[in-house]
C-alpha cells in the first residue's frame, strides 16, 4: 500500500514539473573554457532526471554484483545450519534410545556443521560415553568445565565416568565440585552421600545424604531413609570423642531407626558405662521387643535385679510383648535349659516354627532330649540323634551378613569391609 501511494505521488510530482516546464518556456546558456553551450531550459532538467537515473541504476547493479559472494556464503551458512540442527537433534534421540554408534554420527555430523559450542561438547561428550570411549568423553567433559553454565555438567559427567571406571577418590572429587557449583542437587546428593560414608567423611555423608532426600534419588533402592539415616548416625557416634556428642548421635540414630540393633546396644553399653543402669536396662528392653538379639539378652540378664528365675520370667514376659520373634524365643530357651527348666526350655524352642529353625534351635533340641529327665537311655540318644540329623539341612545361625557379598563379618559396619557396599549388613 504504502508503495502505491509513494508512485502515485512521484508520478503527480513528475506531472507537474512537466507541466510547469511545458508552460514555462526558457533557455539555458553555459560558458566553460571558451565553450558556449545553449539549450532549452526543459532539455538540460531531463538530460539531468536521465544522468542520475542511470547513475541510481549502475549503483545497483554493481551492489547486486559485490553482494553475490555475501548471499552465497549466507546460502551455505544457513545450510550448515540447518543440517547441523537436524544432526543435533537427531544424536540427542539417539542418545536418549541408548544407541551409542548414532549417536557419535551424528555428534560428530553437528561439530561438523555447527562447530564446537555447548550444545555440541555436550552431545559428543554423551554419545563418547555412551558408545565407550572414555577418554573422549573426558576430553569433551573438561571442555565443558571451562564453561561457567555447563561446568556443572561437566563435573557430573566425570564423576559418571570415574564410577564407571571404579575410580571412587576421582569419583568423590568430582561430586564435591558439582555440588559446590549446584549444593541443592539431590541427584549427585545420592551418589555423593556413599562415596563420603566409603571415605570415612561421616559429617559430610550427613550433609548430603539430606540433600539427597529431598529429591526423587534411589536411596530407599537397596536401603531405607530411616535405616541410611542411622548408619550414618551411627559411624558419625563412633567418630565423636566428647561424650555428649556420642550420645547425641546415638539417640538421633534410634529416632531415625527405632529398630536399628547397632545403635540400641552402643547406647546401652554408652549408658551402662556411664553408671545410668536404669537407661540402659530400659533401652534394652524396648529393644529386645523389637529386634531381639542374643546380645540384648545376656546384658539383661546381668544388670537386672532379682533371682535367676525372676530375671527369666521378665525376659519371657518381654518375648511375649515382642510376638515371639525366632532370636527372643531361642535366648528364653537358653536360659530355662541353663537354669534346668527342661519343659520350659522345651515349650519355648518348640514355638519357634520348623522352616525358622537354624543350626542352634536344632542343636538346643538335641541338648534338651539329652539331659531331658524323663526320657533316659535309648530313648534319649535317639531322639538326640534324630534332631542332629535335621540340624544337617538347617539353615545356618544368624550372623552380621552382608546383603551384597554374602560375607559375615564379626561387628556392624555402615561400610562392608569385605565388598564396601554401604548399609547391606544385616544381623539375619
Amino acid at each position: 500500500m504504502r508503495r502505491i501511494i509513494s508512485l502515485i505521488l512521484w508520478i503527480v510530482i513528475i506531472g507537474t514539473l512537466a507541466h510547469f516546464l511545458a508552460t514555462h518556456e526558457g533557455t539555458t546558456q553555459i560558458d566553460w573554457l571558451g565553450w558556449r553551450l545553449t539549450a532549452r531550459t526543459s532539455l538540460l532538467i531531463a538530460a539531468a532526471f536521465i544522468i542520475i537515473w542511470l547513475v541510481l541504476i549502475l549503483d545497483r547493479m554493481l551492489s547486486f554484483l559485490a553482494g553475490i559472494p555475501r548471499a552465497l556464503t549466507r546460502g551455505f551458512s544457513r545450510r550448515h545450519q540447518r543440517l547441523g540442527q537436524r544432526a543435533l537433534a537427531l544424536g540427542m534421540v539417539a542418545v536418549a534410545a541408548g544407541e551409542g554408534r548414532a549417536a557419535l554420527k551424528y555428534a560428530r555430523k553437528s561439530v561438523h556443521h555447527l562447530g564446537h559450542d555447548v550444545l555440541t561438547d555436550l552431545l559428543m561428550a554423551q554419545a563418547t560415553s555412551l558408545s565407550g570411549d572414555r577418554e573422549a568423553a573426558r576430553r569433551y567433559f573438561d571442555a565443558l568445565k571451562k564453561n561457567a553454565d555447563t561446568a556443572h555438567f561437566g563435573h557430573i559427567g566425570n564423576m559418571r565416568l570415574a564410577l564407571e571406571a571404579g575410580d571412587e577418590d576421582s569419583a568423590l572429587l568430582a561430586g564435591r565440585a558439582a555440588m559446590k557449583l549446584k549444593p541443592r542437587t539431590p541427584s549427585i546428593a545420592d551418589a555423593l552421600f556413599v562415596l563420603e560414608a566409603k571415605h570415612g567423611a561421616w559429617d559430610e555423608a550427613e550433609i548430603a545424604f539430606r540433600i539427597a532426600r529431598q529429591g526423587d534419588s534411589d536411596i530407599s533402592a537397596p536401603h531405607t531413609h530411616a535405616h541410611a539415616e542411622a548408619s550414618i548416625l551411627l559411624e558419625r557416634a563412633r567418630q565423636a570423642t566428647a561424650p555428649r556428642l556420642k550420645q547425641k548421635f546415638l539417640t538421633r540414630a534410634i529416632q531415625a531407626d527405632a529398630n536399628f540393633l547397632p545403635a540400641i546396644l552402643e547406647q546401652a553399653e554408652f549408658f551402662l558405662a556411664e553408671q545410668k543402669t536404669r537407661k540402659a536396662t530400659a533401652l534394652m528392653e524396648r529393644g529386645f521387643i523389637s529386634a531381639p538379639h542374643p546380645r540384648l539378652a545376656e546384658k539383661l540378664l546381668a544388670h537386672w535385679s532379682g533371682t535367676p528365675a525372676k530375671k527369666l520370667a521378665r525376659l519371657i514376659k518381654l518375648t511375649e510383648q515382642g510376638g515371639n520373634q525366632k532370636e527372643a524365643l531361642f535366648a528364653s530357651a537358653r536360659v530355662a535349659l541353663e537354669q534346668g527348666l527342661w519343659g520350659e526350655a522345651t515349650r519355648l524352642a518348640e514355638l519357634i516354627p520348623m522352616e525358622a529353625r537354624d543350626t542352634r534351635i536344632w542343636q538346643l533340641l538335641a541338648e534338651l532330649a539329652e539331659q531331658n529327665p524323663d526320657k533316659t537311655g535309648t530313648g534319649a540318644s535317639a531322639d538326640s540323634a534324630m534332631i542332629l540329623r535335621q540340624n544337617f539341612n538347617a539353615p545356618r545361625a544368624p550372623n552380621w551378613l552382608c546383603a551384597s557379598c554374602q560375607q559375615v563379618s564379626d561387628d556392624y559396619h555402615a561400610i562392608c569391609p569385605h565388598c564396601g557396599t554401604f548399609a547391606q549388613i544385616s544381623w539375619k
